[in-house]
């Protein structure tokens, strides 16, 4: 369970000394978790509301805390004071839930906060998380499955996470298993009976995407586990007289109802209705061309209404059930079944299905179903980006990135592999809420977020461009002098640990550090102090060469001196590849109309072959560390002598930039002097 869920499930229940655990806790925070309100805040302060908390000196933290949320935060604020109390029947009549519903909007538009669900009955609340798959999760998915997490745990009830596998031509086994590794990553924690064949590659990622999300659930099912169930209640809709066949050509189908005209096959008789649906279900070739299709309202001023398709052919054999089904029933028919019959309380959906809100719940009373509550809440985009699975694909297919968790995707494995922490991401999506509106996200506001987390625990290390590196040569020094003294892994926090760090008498500066130095002029080599630069040695054509200066040991002022990242010219250090990634998408927001092919980047990758510490032999694959002047940066590919021959080169780091949420035109990886 993350942080978060913790204070949530504390607030839920909290013991008579809810106080002084709160205060204790705050000793040392400035928020309940991370680095700025998140649902934990809203949560606790719920609970000293209701205890009728005044700050007073016998608590000096949690009332700290109170003032600060009181005074910078409407988010929490507007959810106290606002929101109804969890677990009570919060709608009677169809006037009070349309004031229910303004006000609701309000509280989230103001602060982004998770208003409570209706109809929802503590203990008894059940959500679910229906992806489909055909793909990895992405960060589009990400404020679905949370959303659900939150509601689960907010009313002590469960989590479903059901693979909807109605349409066996996209399906692949390796993205169910990196889905649900991609929960695992965000908290959503699966349970997962062990499989009796072993998963193909789609289903291993789709795992793999679960596991990395964190996400904890209760069940984890397929739709295709009720095939039979939907094929029942198919019949019983047809004996009804409420389902019909029909092999109208599919353009011609989509006229008629846009034009709001009835299929001539409309009328057909139960009898001769069942026959082809018998005859669909065997998948025999007189009846490929038919589909199911309700009979509701063709004259509805709701296009889902008019006749939807419940059931059409398919000879795709399915990558769970293999030959054994030739027709399958539509996500608008499978969904109001499975959902009522697998215990679903609120189906928490999008605001773009609003319009099937109407048939879902049709069919659930034609259906004689258990009716669900359902919730809608508005995606989340993101600018530059592409969130369409079939978009995505593209790029894989054509070869644009290395696959579906290239850096440079919006996939959870891929924002991973680019340095996004966890964590950060869970509070950053739950802080905005369940609101209706779709909203366009920039990705600097995140990866300013993520920075801060970053800060606080990322070891600190120098890099020189290899390419432009200019010597360093220190005259006052004996030309045998090298040294090894030891550092603070991070300045701030000598808790972390200490480094060590060779010093010599010739160095390596920056390229573009050395083209503005002057003779003369006193700089100051970051851990270690300052130095003269005497002379500047260039060639003919103006490059430098090296430069020359002297240790200024007596010196105390270091306020006005250029800060510049160096390495000592010791056989010890490394080479490294620096990789800068950009956007894929040129144009910031997409229209519907336009081809998002016509807005390809056609440069999204920068590398840039370093020298790097010695020390950096020893980071591991996924570990962030900062670059002075240069950035955070995640290992994707550690350091490695060959154990075959030692005449082969060593494999170099490989290090991903991580966005700092700095706006700037990608470029190869660069420092900027500091002056200070």
């Amino acid at each position: 369970m993350g942080d978060i869920e913790k204070w949530l499930k504390f607030a839920k229940s909290a013991p008579k000394n809810a106080k002084d655990i709160i205060n204790g806790h705050l000793s040392n925070k400035t928020y309940m978790v991370g680095h700025a309100p998140t649902p934990a805040d809203i949560a606790v302060m719920e609970v000293l509301e209701k205890i009728n908390f005044i700050p007073d000196m016998n608590c000096p933290h949690v009332s700290r805390w109170y003032y600060l949320m009181k005074a910078t935060s409407p988010i929490v604020t507007s959810a106290t004071v606002s929101a109804p109390k969890v677990g009570t029947n919060q709608i009677k009549g169809a006037a009070k839930k349309t004031d229910m519903k303004k006000e609701k909007e309000e509280i989230v538009d103001e602060g982004g906060v998770c208003p409570p669900l209706e109809n929802a009955v503590d203990g008894k609340v059940c959500t679910r998380f229906p992806p489909e798959p055909s793909g990895y999760l992405h960060i589009g998915h990400c404020k679905a499955v949370l959303l659900n997490q939150y509601y689960a745990l907010r009313y002590h009830g469960r989590l479903l996470i059901r693979f909807d596998d109605t349409n066996p031509s996209k399906e692949k086994e390796e993205y169910e298993d990196n889905i649900l590794t991609d929960l695992e990553t965000l908290g959503v924690k699966t349970d997962v009976v062990e499989r009796e064949r072993e998963r193909e590659e789609y289903e291993d990622n789709i795992l793999t995407d679960l596991e990395t999300l964190g996400v904890k659930t209760d069940v984890v099912s397929h739709t295709s586990d009720h095939f039979e169930k939907c094929q029942q209640i198919a019949k019983q809709l047809i004996k009804e007289g409420i389902a019909y066949m029909d092999d109208t050509p599919q353009e011609q189908m989509q006229s008629e109802r846009m034009s709001m005209i009835n299929s001539k096959k409309r009328e057909t008789s139960v009898e001769e209705n069942m026959k082809l649906f018998e005859s669909l279900m065997k998948g025999e070739k007189e009846s490929q061309m038919y589909c199911l299709r309700a009979k509701i309202d063709m004259q509805s001023v709701n296009g889902t209404m008019r006749d939807p398709v419940l059931y059409r052919y398919n000879e795709t054999p399915h990558h769970r059930t293999g030959t054994k089904y030739k027709a399958y029933p539509t996500y608008d028919m499978a969904c109001p079944i499975v959902d009522s019959i697998e215990g679903v309380t609120h189906a928490l959906r999008t605001t773009e299905y609003n319009d099937r809100d109407e048939q879902y719940h049709w069919l659930q009373r034609a259906m004689k179903l258990r009716e669900v509550n359902i919730y809608s809440f508005g995606k989340m985009n993101f600018i530059h980006t592409v969130l369409s699975k079939r978009k995505l694909n593209w790029f894989v297919e054509k070869k644009l990135v290395d696959g579906w968790s290239d850096p440079r995707f919006p996939t959870i494995q891929g924002c991973v592999r680019r340095g996004m922490e966890i964590n950060v991401l869970k509070n950053f999506i739950l802080m905005q809420g369940a609101s209706r509106r779709v909203i366009t996200m920039e990705w600097d506001k995140f990866w300013s977020e993520n920075k801060k987390a970053l800060e606080e625990t990322s070891s600190r290390y120098m890099a020189i461009d290899k390419l432009t590196a200019v010597p360093f040569i220190i005259t006052n020094m004996d030309i045998s002098t090298s040294s090894v003294v030891s550092v603070q892994i991070h300045p701030q926090k000598p808790e972390l640990g200490y480094r060590a760090m060779r010093r010599s008498n010739r160095l390596l500066l920056e390229g573009e550090d050395a083209v503005l130095l002057r003779e003369g002029e006193e700089v100051t080599l970051l851990r270690w102090g300052n130095f003269f630069i005497d002379k500047i040695n260039k060639n003919e054509e103006g490059k430098i060469i090296d430069i020359q200066g002297r240790t200024h040991p007596e010196a105390k002022n270091f306020s006005k001196t250029k800060k510049l990242t160096w390495l000592a010219d010791v056989p010890e250090i490394i080479e490294i590849k620096m990789i800068e990634f950009g956007h894929l998408i040129t144009k910031q927001k997409l229209l519907d109309t336009e081809n998002f092919t016509d807005y390809i980047n056609p440069c999204t990758k920068y590398e840039t072959i370093g020298y790097g510490d010695a020390c950096l032999r020893t980071i591991q694959q996924g570990q962030v560390i900062q670059l002075e002047r240069k950035g955070f940066f995640r290992c994707d590919v550690t350091y490695c002598v060959s154990s075959l021959s030692l005449s082969l080169s060593p494999r170099p780091i490989v290090l991903f930039q991580i966005p700092d949420g700095r706006v700037k035109a990608t470029s190869p990886v660069s420092t900027a002097l500091l002056v200070k």
